[in-house]
């Protein structure tokens, strides 16, 4: 007798953000450490942020850059990137839009309990820092696009 073949469960409880800033010597990346009473704690990564009720991912994106950073984004773009990966806490594969947000060169960063440091990098630094390869290959696909801002496979999104 062959038993029925279940399915790992595929879910996108939110968003995964790029946050940048255009200095005057290029694009940086805003990447935050996890705190340890968080879900992996010390790793890298940008921010996430999870879907609440009835909201838009726009919205999610800026609920959570506030929440987590205090950031107001100057834009927000919707890329054609899914962050994507096992979560063993919830056994189910979860796929994350990547969206970009703009925020002001000057804006000051003040970090939320969930994270414990942030860093501001060019992509090339932060490809290194971050814990996970699809980080890296969205960075490296994100930076491309950023030199010709507005990417043109970008679509303005507004909370």
């Amino acid at each position: 007798m062959h038993k029925k073949a279940t399915h790992i469960k595929i879910e996108s409880p939110g968003v995964n953000v790029a946050v940048v800033r255009n200095t005057y010597d290029g694009w940086e990346y805003l990447l935050l450490q996890r705190a340890e009473q968080e879900t992996y704690s010390g790793s890298w990564g940008f921010m996430t942020g999870g879907k609440q009720g009835d909201e838009t991912v726009a919205q999610v994106a800026v609920r959570e850059l506030y929440e987590e950073t205090q950031l107001a984004p100057k834009s927000l773009w919707a890329t054609e990137h899914l962050v994507q990966f096992y979560e063993p806490e919830y056994d189910s594969i979860w796929i994350l839009p990547l969206i970009v947000a703009v925020v002001d060169e000057t804006a000051e960063v003040i970090l939320s309990e969930e994270n414990c440091e942030f860093r501001w990098l060019k992509s090339t630094r932060a490809k290194h820092k971050v814990s996970w390869k699809n980080l890296s290959t969205a960075i490296d696909n994100i930076s491309e696009e950023l030199e010709i801002f507005p990417a043109r496979n970008w679509v303005q999104i507004h909370a």
